[in-house]
């Protein structure tokens, strides 16, 4: 800066009196009021630019930081929850086992017609995805209170059990379980369906979905009537829910 002052006036006897002058000026003044001498107007703008540059370079790193503290936790050194956005979640079907089957106890009282909780659920693929909301082991927690509309497809492939079998019920279930309560059937899809006596299998899907109040904490999971489903295809079978803002 002083080698920018020595650039626009000769001398420190002539810089001197400029600041002088302009330390005289009264508030508010503009700098052609200066213009009687043009080396002051001079070190005037030079001051003037100098400042402005100053301010900005302070300005820029200002916003810098608090960027930067507002993506991370600096008590902590962690990255905050992600709260940004819409709660969503879309879950494609996985392959069930007997064993895992058996981890329907957990899910508390369930039908007979709909006994079978669906455990295993892919949520991290090209298919699916789990954003502000929580999945485990078959069940979708709400995260966000709200109004969402939660839905679910099951493509039940069942075999037939020979030329006098007069078809399958095939019932699809979702249910919402609230903190530290019992499961509460929230929809209920159901299919009978007669194949030709000479078909290998029969294919069925059953889709349905509604809009429901959710509380923080609630949970979401499917059951069904039979585990006589196809997990191979990530495009028939999925379950999710997403939040609206009405």
């Amino acid at each position: 800066f002083p080698s920018q002052l020595k650039s626009q006036a000769p001398g420190s006897v002539e810089e001197l009196r400029c600041l002088q002058v302009l330390n005289q000026q009264p508030k508010g003044s503009s700098l052609e009021e200066l213009s009687s001498s043009q080396g002051c107007l001079k070190l005037a703008s030079t001051i003037k630019a100098y400042v402005a540059t100053v301010t900005e370079n302070i300005i820029r790193r200002s916003v810098v930081k608090e960027a930067w503290r507002s993506y991370f936790n600096t008590s902590e050194g962690q990255l905050p929850p992600k709260i940004a956005g819409k709660a969503s979640a879309h879950l494609t079907l996985r392959p069930q086992s007997l064993a895992r089957d058996g981890l329907s106890q957990r899910f508390g009282n369930l039908s007979q017609s709909c006994r079978h909780a669906i455990t295993h659920w892919g949520h991290s693929s090209l298919h699916s995805h789990v954003q502000n909301m929580t999945y485990r082991a078959g069940r979708l927690r709400v995260e966000q209170p709200g109004k969402y509309y939660v839905y679910s497809q099951i493509y039940f492939r069942y075999r037939g059990a020979g030329a006098g079998d007069s078809g399958p019920q095939l019932v699809q279930c979702i249910q919402w379980q609230p903190a530290h309560s019992q499961p509460v059937l929230l929809l209920k899809g159901v299919g009978t369906k007669c194949w030709a006596p000479e078909a290998d299998y029969g294919l069925h899907a059953l889709y349905q979905g509604g809009l429901f109040e959710l509380k923080a904490g609630d949970e979401l999971f499917v059951s069904v009537s039979s585990l006589a489903i196809d997990s191979n295809d990530a495009a028939a079978s999925y379950f999710g829910a997403f939040r609206l803002d009405l």
